[in-house]
């Protein structure tokens, strides 16, 4: 299938209204102007499942998911963006016209063209080149028990380096900053141009929709990084990418399951026996926009790894991605994620190349729960026959429990730690209601945005929502983005995306447009907006709302400079002695001055 033009979503878009839509997999009732029910992704006897028509998005607040007409057809029929696409143009009886070949228009299908060119020019050199580094490359993989056939199918390849690729697609029409825009390339500092991967073995990676979007390559012989991938662009995200997810979607689906490892090597290996469920991550340990991703497709993951020490390293660092998702309490959208170790310290490629088929499959079945593995790792080490390590076994295996702390696995588990601890189960209990989360790593900035929905919002952060959800609703007040920009009232980096988009929207632009405009160029926006929980508001009541919000913004915004201050003054007692302290003292009891200006102004007009 081919690409669906921008126009052809809009259109879509356009003629598909949220609420006819939901009510046919789902029975609202209507409370002024927005329409409540139950949600169809978790189980809840309470309505908490809001559709609002005008900014034509949805969003539960029991387990905060939440988006436009498109995210709610991918999320209650499990498919992906262009399906969902597929399917409301059919519901909607409107014709979408897919593009098959000839010349790619904008920017990113531009680089899908250069990147899917790439993947055949380094295809045809380690297929037909005699040279003696494709030959090198060819015996590896054979080696590896990968066939030309299996190397065919795969689209592998090699990159010979030394311009070749940039010569290549230049002579195929691609300009200089396309080729390294999709990173196949990297500019010196004396304007020259160079091939970004260079004696290695290319592995394509390709998105949902099996356009390639990078590559990952393994060094042939001695060389470090062993394997070097593309770095992020504007067509690929390392951190929310998984190698071969374009051909495991299906199988994934039918099963039920999903099977992940940490090597493109082990990926074609399990696929050629037969479990073609199998994809990897791409240089990093599995991340929780991994598990997003798969749970699109899965109800079980199941993260197999390598027995040696690096495998146990990762299998520790797994603990990271734990979240309110693999407990019972997130209802149809929980994902259930396991954990096993390939024996005698092989990877997957070689236990199914020894073990074959069948014994790889008993691997995978007898996969333990993950945060059973995660607190049995923390628990062994520690000499639990000594009091004194008990108390910190009991610690670390508690932090394990902090991110599902609230939930009906906390307590099982509560119940597993004291009876490994001979401990009762209440001081057990304390322990995990007392630990903290580690923080997790955001590594691109719109996942920051997509983390940022995930998050709990300060009173600060939702007064910001909020305000910014009534300019998106109500194009009377927008011009007010603009005052929110130029005196930096915005705390939040995704709130000030945000309302730099509303400060150059279309004034009249309907809100659903908007809204739409939004998710398109701040992906996660629509998710987030749709959180906003600001009642019904009469339109005669919205300038002071607005006026009202603004004010709050401009106190924190205070609060905010004045703490700043304060922690400033308090520095070593040389700073106290100089004319910059007194230059602070004095700004900062100014700021409190304006404060407290502020907040009369609002008692006088209350």
């Amino acid at each position: 299938m081919g690409r669906i033009s921008d126009e052809d979503v809009a259109r879509v878009r356009d003629a598909t209204d949220v609420v006819s839509l939901i009510q046919e997999r789902v029975l609202l009732r209507q409370k002024g102007r927005l329409f409540w029910g139950l949600c169809p992704f978790h189980g809840e006897k309470t309505p908490s499942f809001k559709v609002d028509p005008a900014t034509q998005l949805w969003h539960c607040f029991g387990c905060g998911l939440g988006g436009d007409v498109f995210g709610f057809t991918m999320k209650i029929d499990n498919v992906d963006f262009p399906d969902a696409i597929r399917l409301l143009a059919e519901r909607a009886n409107v014709e979408i016209h897919e593009q098959e070949g000839g010349a790619p228009r904008g920017h990113k299908e531009r680089l899908y063209a250069a990147l899917d060119e790439a993947a055949d020019f380094y295809n045809r050199v380690l297929n037909g080149s005699r040279d003696k580094d494709p030959a090198a490359a060819r015996d590896y993989l054979s080696a590896r028990g990968f066939s030309s056939e299996v190397a065919k199918a795969w689209r592998l390849g090699f990159a010979p380096g030394r311009g070749a690729l940039v010569r290549h697609l230049t002579d195929k029409g691609f300009s200089a900053d396309e080729i390294v825009s999709a990173n196949l390339a990297l500019k010196s500092d004396q304007g020259m141009f160079k091939d970004r991967f260079y004696g290695r073995i290319m592995f394509p990676i390709c998105d949902l929709q099996g356009r390639t979007v990078a590559f990952g390559g393994r060094v042939l012989g001695a060389g470090e990084p062993k394997y070097l991938n593309t770095n992020d662009t504007p067509v690929f995200h390392k951190s929310a990418s998984m190698y071969a997810i374009d051909r495991a979607k299906g199988p994934i689906t039918a099963s039920g399951t999903a099977v992940v490892v940490e090597g493109y090597t082990d990926v074609i290996a399990l696929h050629d026996a037969g479990i073609t469920s199998a994809v990897a991550t791409l240089g990093t340990a599995l991340t929780t926009q991994h598990v997003k991703l798969l749970g699109r497709f899965a109800k079980r993951i199941v993260y197999l790894f390598d027995g040696d020490e690096a495998g146990m390293r990762a299998a520790d660092r797994a603990v990271e991605f734990i979240d309110s998702s693999i407990t019972p309490e997130s209802g149809a959208s929980q994902v259930t994620v396991d954990v096993a170790v390939i024996p005698g310290g092989q990877d997957p490629a070689d236990y199914v190349g020894t073990a074959g088929t069948e014994g790889m499959r008993k691997v995978i079945e007898g996969a333990q729960p993950l945060l059973r593995f995660a607190v049995d790792r923390r628990l062994d080490r520690w000499d639990l026959e000594r009091p004194e390590e008990r108390s910190r076994a009991l610690k670390d295996a508690a932090a394990v429990l902090a991110p599902v702390k609230n939930s009906l696995l906390a307590d099982d588990y509560a119940n597993y730690i004291a009876d490994k601890l001979f401990a009762d189960f209440a001081t057990v209990r304390r322990a995990i209601a007392g630990a903290k989360s580690a923080p997790k790593h955001v590594e691109d900035e719109d996942a920051q945005v997509v983390s940022a929905t995930q998050t709990p919002l300060t009173a600060h952060g939702r007064a910001e929502r909020d305000l910014l959800a009534i300019l998106v609703a109500t194009p009377s007040v927008r011009s007010r983005a603009q005052e929110l920009l130029a005196e930096s009232l915005l705390e939040s980096p995704t709130h000030q995306r945000i309302a730099q988009m509303i400060a150059k929207a279309d004034s009249m632009a309907s809100p659903s447009s908007l809204a739409a405009l939004l998710e398109q160029d701040v992906p996660g926006s629509a998710l987030l907006l749709s959180g906003a929980d600001f009642g019904e508001v009469p339109d005669h009541d919205v300038e002071a709302i607005v006026e009202d919000t603004v004010r709050r913004l401009k106190e924190f915004a205070l609060e905010r400079r004045i703490a700043q201050g304060k922690s400033r003054l308090k520095q070593s007692e040389s700073f106290k002695d100089s004319a910059d302290y007194d230059d602070l003292f004095r700004e900062v009891s100014e700021l409190q001055r304006a404060l407290d200006r502020l907040r009369r102004a609002a008692g006088e007009m209350t």
